[in-house]
């Protein structure tokens, strides 16, 4: 089996990580596409989604950022509701079924990476600029107005080769566990995010919030002191915590009265260059509500807005220079049954077909002991999975 050709949509859901990955999902030849370009389209988008359960369809595609502010009345008016490129709000696929692939067999269907190139990273703000953003979400924090946000910025990213080995010659270097190929026809998301946004399985909802970064080490002894120090670092604890407490308030909107449950915090997870720190939240879902219900009530994630969450998206639209698009939106399946899963679509480039310049963001979660150069160092380095490229600053 190969991916299709690249003037025909398909989305492929790939977990890439080195042990212990679940099967591929590849979809191919949509029966209908569900596609929202405003805020006024999102909602009876998200309508249409959810019918497609009662004909016995799959539906697998992408929600930008931006189309939160669809989702809260508070955030309606706010001004800028396109993504990068003019890439649509939400773009979903509905089919009639999915291709399982084997975790080790998803190399053999991906194009030849030879002659593939990859940047330079190249931000699209200024350091300075960078840092005017930085002081004035530091302000609000020191005014009490919120307690963090998540600051991010767009970089362009020089790209040579077919988008399907794009993601073939950086598949290995991102490991990544929530990745994966959305292609519109006309319009590529190449994912690499190792974060969960949530899964719905028979009923039990789960969150995975990811907060809290180290790089890694060539040294193995150096490498276990920064997962070490990743652990105890009280910031970055602080940071996660909030997070989870975001997490824990959204899916009790959605939730059994008292299943709202954390079984596990502060859980370090390596990837080939960053290590990662990720807390998990469990509830059961009330009866007579799906998966289209969830992303109504939570999303966009709350790892990668702030809290509390309506300011801090106030905020992040206030200070960053861009609309987000699909970047820290969602990628994602729901199936006839019910069952769903979506990642938080950070590391995930997206390119416009036939260009040469793809776009992807990078971010970091700001607090008020934050430091400026701290946070923009570890924004770039959460871009090293970009393997070869010398991450440049603007």
């Amino acid at each position: 089996m190969h991916l299709p050709d690249p003037t025909e949509p398909f989305l492929l859901l790939d977990d890439a990580r080195a042990t212990g990955a679940a099967p591929a999902r590849f979809y191919r030849d949509p029966v209908e596409i569900v596609v929202a370009r405003t805020l006024d389209d999102v909602q009876p988008a998200l309508d249409r989604i959810g019918e497609a359960r009662e004909d016995g369809l799959h539906a697998a595609g992408y929600l930008s950022y931006e189309a939160g502010h669809a989702l809260e009345p508070r955030l309606s008016g706010l001004s800028r509701a396109c993504g990068p490129q003019d890439m649509p709000l939400l773009w979903f696929g509905l089919f009639s079924d999915y291709h399982p692939v084997a975790a080790d067999a998803v190399a053999a269907m991906l194009p030849d990476p030879a002659g593939v190139q990859v940047g330079p990273l190249r931000p699209r703000v200024s350091r300075e600029d960078y840092g005017v953003a930085f002081r004035t979400v530091q302000a609000l924090i020191a005014a009490g107005d919120i307690y963090q946000a998540n600051l991010t910025f767009p970089c362009d990213l020089p790209l040579r080769g077919d988008p399907r080995a794009i993601y073939a010659a950086l598949r290995g270097q991102a490991r990544a566990g929530y990745g994966g190929i959305v292609h519109t026809g006309e319009d590529w998301l190449l994912s690499f995010s190792p974060e969960l946004f949530f899964t719905l399985v028979r009923g039990q909802l789960t969150a995975r919030p990811m907060k809290g970064t180290a790089v890694r080490r060539a040294d193995p002894a150096q490498d276990a002191a920064a997962i070490a120090a990743l652990v105890a670092d009280p910031k970055q604890r602080a940071e996660n915590l909030m997070i989870v407490d975001l997490l824990r308030n959204d899916l009790s909107r959605v939730a059994r009265v008292g299943s709202v449950t954390v079984p596990e915090l502060f859980r370090v997870e390596s990837y080939p260059t960053v290590h990662q720190m990720i807390s998990t939240v469990r509830a059961r879902i009330l009866p007579g509500l799906s998966a289209i219900d969830v992303l109504r009530a939570i999303f966009p994630c709350g790892s990668i807005t702030g809290a509390p969450k309506i300011r801090a998206m106030e905020v992040v639209d206030m200070v960053e220079s861009a609309p987000r698009g699909p970047y820290t939106g969602a990628i994602g399946r729901i199936d006839p049954d019910g069952n769903a899963a979506f990642n938080v679509a950070i590391r995930t480039i997206c390119a416009k077909g036939g260009s040469d310049v793809g776009r992807i963001g990078l971010g970091s979660g700001v607090v008020a002991d934050s430091d400026e150069e701290t946070e923009w160092r570890e924004c770039l380095d959460k871009g090293l999975f970009l393997a070869g490229t010398a991450l440049e600053q603007a």
